[in-house]
């Protein structure tokens, strides 16, 4: 089965160096779960502190920042109602108190591209648009939502511009990451930096912890 980034990648996945195929093929055929572990370097903005805080009662964004923090990630594939391969990340930080942050990849048909559900419920929604950059992946997000009853759009002034990357060190042989997350009325909300070895696991019991994302309607209007 095709996996959900090699379908929004298209041709230019071949591009993409092959460490970071293994990481981003992972499909449900696998029957196995990816768990990074490595060190991570965690920067916030005081400003955004109300938000983030927010953030941490659906395992999304939290306040807590500092340096060469203990993490994990772990991804495990799955597929949805509609019947495309998805993705949940699952990241956990040895900060103080110890934090999750949770997201969802799926593909959305009706926009052609890959939807990024945050948290455990999936209540922040956005495009999300990937690209191969000198054989790394580069992860940009589009338009936005607030998931509700409906399907609310974020006015500008929330909106964020986040960019996340994945390369794969040759010369340490391991994998980095790397994301930048801004807003308009408070500029840097968030980022991080890290480095990460990689294992396959047999698959985890939180591959079937949020059932509810794989049947939420996306957001279809045209892009």
């Amino acid at each position: 089965m095709t996996g959900l980034f090699e379908r929004a990648l298209g041709e230019t996945w071949a591009d993409l160096h092959p460490k970071l195929r293994e990481r981003y093929s992972l499909t449900s055929d696998d029957d196995a779960s990816l768990l990074g572990s490595g060190r991570i370097d965690l920067s916030r903005n005081l400003l955004a502190y109300p938000i983030l805080w927010l953030g941490t009662s659906e395992d999304f964004l939290f306040p807590e920042a500092g340096f060469d923090v203990p993490f994990t990630i772990r991804a495990d594939a799955w597929v949805d109602d509609a019947g495309y391969e998805a993705l949940t990340f699952r990241r956990e930080f040895d900060t103080e108190p110890r934090r999750t942050f949770v997201d969802t990849f799926r593909w959305n048909p009706d926009r052609e591209c890959v939807c990024n559900l945050f948290g455990r419920e999936g209540r922040v929604v956005a495009d999300l648009y990937p690209t191969v950059e000198d054989g790394g992946l580069r992860l940009e997000v589009g338009d936005q939502w607030l998931r509700t009853w409906e399907y609310l759009s974020l006015p500008e002034p929330l909106w964020v511009d986040a960019v996340a990357r994945d390369w794969y060190d040759e010369a340490a042989e391991r994998y980095r990451i790397g994301a930048t997350i801004t807003n308009p009325l408070v500029g840097h909300v968030f980022g991080y930096t890290g480095v990460f070895d990689l294992e396959r696991e047999p698959p985890s019991d939180r591959r079937v912890s949020h059932p509810s994302l794989r049947s939420v309607d996306l957001p279809a209007e045209d892009r």
